[in-house]
């Protein structure tokens, strides 16, 4: 599919906003944030969406279709590239197009991104008011005085809520984003929120009714954007029982916690009242080194291991927990230890990230101590430290993508037990694993699952000398499990002798 998602469409219009997302399946927030603020009164306006596959051509000509006057372009980590080409193309193009950039990829350092002379404007932090007012003077042919317009952040209570410009066609098939807060209370040295200045709320009621709107229409999953749900968990308990009668008709919410905040009654009480399985909480552990965690002042970690198992076992949630590798600090050692040690609480997910240093996060103290080498294209990966080599630091790398693909996606749930048994250390034993399916297909991704099957009925009965029948019946169990694969397409290695 090549064609972009188009939430609202003039023909010409004057302006035109437009983002490569991640995914098909994601929705920009970001546009419908601007889109809903143009009003009173707003310019005829085309919101399109791209996601990566789209060639930068493409796109490109979708939208010179609409004729714009001015194109606002919103930058992410995960399309820095893409935009950069894109802004070559329109220009090329169209020499007389006011172009305008925003997103947290470009508020940090303007002036850093591949084509800022190119552009007109650059809109930093939160643009919903600004781009209101710069948009009108822009068509109105008022240039700023400065490329980089900077104000304050929009008071929350003042701005129109974009939750009604997701299509239902959005609610049946993509992932639905919905903030009730922004900002963060904590200050964690790796994480761009580090530098806000706490939180700021959104109108509880306001906010809460147009989630109930969409909840009524039908939405499927909701994705809460909020950087740390429970930073007031009264504020978290009243949204979560709001929300509670659509879990019965299957509504599905993703929330962000923090391992503190989780003890008052009225939250757990909340939480627990959920389904099995509807509520799928990223909880953001990335360490369990007491020290490391100090030095990047993130919150101590001491009441993790009790949240876990108050989420896991208690309130029946999905979890999925986050580990960053390379931190200052920490070594191969202290990585595998806090592995082994979160993985003995069976989370559901566990994604293990190397250390970035994003634009506008407050790594730089640690370079020179810690010797961190960065990677200065996006997505800005640590490369090495005075701790983890290169050759390390890709190793990891590989691991988390098999990870992902055989235990995260739950592929493999009888299978990875047998992988990791007679191990001391279960990070150790898959990272053995890892290193052998990267030597036998060079890369970790487009790997078809019958050759996947086949490595991997390989290493554990001739590497590891794992019985033969043990491990088939496994495999194929797991193969089998989800329906989607009748037994008559078991590989060859996996049917019976």
């Amino acid at each position: 599919m090549e064609e972009p998602c188009v939430i609202t469409a003039c023909q010409p219009a004057d302006v035109v906003l437009a983002t490569y997302n991640a995914r098909f399946t994601h929705a920009s927030l970001g546009l419908r944030w601007l889109l809903a603020n143009l009003h009173p009164d707003p310019p005829s306006t085309t919101v399109l969406e791209f996601y990566m596959r789209v060639p930068v051509a493409r796109a490109a000509a979708r939208i010179l279709e609409y004729q714009p006057r001015v194109l606002a372009l919103g930058v992410y980590i995960w399309n820095t590239q893409k935009m950069a080409e894109l802004i070559r193309a329109v220009r090329s193009a169209d020499p007389a197009l006011v172009i305008v950039l925003g997103g947290p990829e470009v508020s940090a350092d303007p002036e850093a991104f591949p084509e800022y002379a190119a552009v007109d404007a650059v809109i930093v932090g939160e643009a919903e008011e600004l781009f209101a007012v710069w948009a009108r003077r822009l068509l109105a042919g008022i240039r700023p005085d400065h490329k980089i317009i900077q104000g304050p952040p929009p008071d929350l209570a003042g701005l129109r809520l974009p939750y009604d410009y997701y299509s239902d066609a959005d609610l049946q098939s993509r992932h639905i984003y919905v903030e009730t807060t922004r900002g963060c209370p904590f200050r964690c040295d790796f994480c761009v929120s580090g530098c806000e200045a706490g939180i700021r709320e959104f109108p509880l009621d306001t906010t809460l009714a147009a989630c109930c709107r969409l909840a009524e229409r039908g939405v499927r999953t909701l994705r809460f954007v909020d950087r740390t749900f429970n930073a007031r968990p009264g504020r978290g308990a009243h949204i979560l029982d709001t929300l509670r009668p659509w879990a019965d008709q299957g509504l599905r919410v993703h929330l962000e916690f923090t391992p503190q905040s989780i003890y008052r009654e009225d939250l757990q009480k909340a939480l627990c009242a959920w389904p099995a399985g509807a509520l799928h909480i990223e909880l953001g552990i990335q360490s369990f080194n007491e020290s490391v965690s100090q030095r990047v002042q993130r919150p101590g970690i001491r009441h993790t291991e009790a949240a876990l198992r108050f989420l896991l076992d208690t309130a029946q949630a999905e979890v999925h927990a986050d580990l960053i590798v390379g931190l200052p600090g920490e070594d191969l050692d202290s990585i595998a230890a806090g592995f082994d040690r979160l993985l003995a609480h069976r989370p559901h997910e566990i994604q293990v990230g190397i250390l970035k240093n994003l634009p506008g996060a407050n790594l730089d103290r640690h370079i020179q101590p810690w010797g961190l080498h960065f990677d200065t294209n996006p997505p800005y990966a640590l490369q090495s430290s005075s701790l983890l080599t290169n050759q390390e630091l890709q190793r990891i790398t590989q691991f988390a993508a098999y990870w992902d693909r055989l235990a995260n996606h739950g592929l493999f749930p009888r299978t990875v037990p047998i992988i990791l048994q007679g191990h001391r250390s279960s990070f150790v034993a898959f990272m053995h694993l890892s290193d052998w399916l990267f030597a036998g297909f060079g890369r970790t991704h487009s790997i078809d699952l019958h050759d996947l099957c086949a490595a991997l009925f390989g290493y554990l009965t001739v590497e590891l000398r794992h019985d033969r029948e043990t491990v088939r019946v496994a495999m194929a169990a797991d193969f089998c499990a989800d329906g989607k694969r009748p037994k008559r397409s078991l590989p060859k290695c996996l049917r019976p002798v």
